[in-house]
């Protein structure tokens, strides 16, 4: 496998794991600086990636990458949608903003809106599983496919504990 793939798919995978190991422990209530390291790891590794595949893949072009999205989302979806790499770009941003607002206000991140911090994550959560199940063929998509009940069986016990708590 050539550098450049390699530097591809090792920077995703890894920004995938730093994603999900966050959000795992974050569910399960533990929380720690070490912990706000890993999920800007994480968004620091997305970028990784993109950058990699613009500067490897697509030549720093936005159109090719583009017609590249639109390709290979007719092969698994059967309809191209290059417009669709608008949402990774999203993805990327969000995560980094995230990130950012964890160092600079800490105690504003923690104090969020909840439905800010359930649309953010539920939204990181369908990125994260269509790049990893659905448009990836590698090891990724089985260890996507077992992570992926795992983090909607521990949102659902979060959910059911704080509606237990609000009627307690």
């Amino acid at each position: 496998m050539p550098a450049g793939a390699t530097l591809i798919s090792a920077s995703v995978r890894m920004a995938l794991v730093c994603y999900a190991i966050t959000v795992i422990l974050q569910l399960i209530g533990y929380h720690s600086r070490s912990l706000r390291i890993l999920w800007t790891a994480g968004s620091l590794l997305f970028i990784v990636h993109v950058a990699a595949a613009f500067n490897f893949v697509h030549r720093w072009s936005h159109q090719a990458a583009i017609q590249s999205t639109a390709i290979e989302t007719q092969q698994l979806l059967g309809i191209a949608f290059g417009e669709g790499l608008w949402f990774s770009y999203l993805f990327v941003l969000l995560w980094l903003l995230d990130a950012i607002w964890w160092w600079v206000l800490p105690d504003g991140y923690r104090q969020r809106p909840r439905w800010l911090h359930i649309a953010l994550h539920g939204y990181l959560l369908f990125i994260a599983f269509n790049g990893a199940v659905i448009f990836e063929a590698g090891p990724t998509r089985p260890v996507g496919l077992l992570l992926t009940p795992v983090l909607l069986l521990l949102i659902a016990v979060r959910i059911r504990r704080s509606r237990q708590s609000l009627h307690s």
